[in-house]
């Protein structure tokens, strides 16, 4: 990673003068483990970072138990969702998923926010929420708009947000029960993420890491034909973690596993 270059810092607690900031040459910032080593490797050039990290706003953890969810501000890192009593409580693939997050140093300071805002497929947390349907908050200075999660990440190291916008936060629904998330790694990063929800009539599934975005398919329980046509229909790439065909054979062996043992 080269020399950082000289860049210019906005820093306030104000929600409102931090959207007013922010745009293609001013970047949000929170704990920058996915947006530093990008700088030093010169894939990001910013005229200066907005520091997110002094809105309160963004660092709240809210559990509605009257709307079944729990709110997640964009600036909560990896180690407070994890350590959480109400996400333990509420949410706890999504915990477990979280503490597993990197490495010490990446949990303690990455964010959700980050996480999801940088697009990086081997994500654990893009897999999990995007099995679970949640929802983003996105504003700029022209307004906010609400997401799913699926539609805020579109691709590759890709969002659908504009250069002026900003996530604030994420609501994500309480977790059913049968829910489960696994992954194979080798390395810091998941080289296959598979989030599962069995119910008595339906397999809810959603692969991740291996793709360029998390993908999700609901089928009906037990239809073994359909679970096929869908491994065999991801577009799983091949890189130094091992060829295609070896993480579709994982994916396939560990679906069978999970859904001849479930309940």
């Amino acid at each position: 990673m080269g020399v950082l270059p000289e860049l210019g810092l906005v820093r306030s607690d104000d929600l409102g003068r931090v959207l007013a900031s922010v745009d293609a040459e001013h970047v949000p910032y929170a704990g920058g483990t996915e947006l530093v080593p990008a700088m030093g490797l010169g894939l990001r050039r910013p005229a200066a970072v907005v520091d997110l990290k002094r809105v309160e706003a963004l660092g709240r953890i809210a559990v509605d138990a009257d709307a079944g969810a729990v709110e997640i501000g964009a600036a909560v890192t990896h180690r407070r969702i994890a350590e959480h009593p109400g996400v333990r409580r509420h949410l706890p693939v999504l915990a477990r998923a979280a503490g597993r997050v990197g490495n010490a140093r990446v949990r303690s300071t990455g964010t959700i926010g980050g996480n999801l805002c940088f697009a990086e497929p081997r994500s654990d947390l893009a897999c999990v929420l995007i099995a679970l349907q949640a929802t983003s908050e996105v504003r700029s200075g022209r307004g906010a708009r609400t997401l799913a999660v699926d539609e805020l990440v579109i691709g590759a190291f890709e969002t659908s947000l504009s250069a002026d916008e900003i996530l604030v936060s994420v609501t994500v629904p309480f977790e059913p029960a049968g829910m489960s998330y696994w992954k194979l790694q080798s390395y810091e990063r998941p080289t296959l993420g598979v989030a599962v929800v069995v119910t008595e009539d339906r397999w809810e599934i959603t692969v991740g890491a291996a793709v360029e975005r998390p993908v999700r398919t609901v089928l009906a329980a037990g239809d073994s034909a359909g679970l096929d046509d869908f491994a065999a229909g991801l577009d799983i790439g091949a890189d130094l973690c091992g060829p295609a065909e070896y993480k579709r054979s994982v994916l396939r062996e560990h679906l069978r596993t999970v859904l001849e043992t479930a309940p």
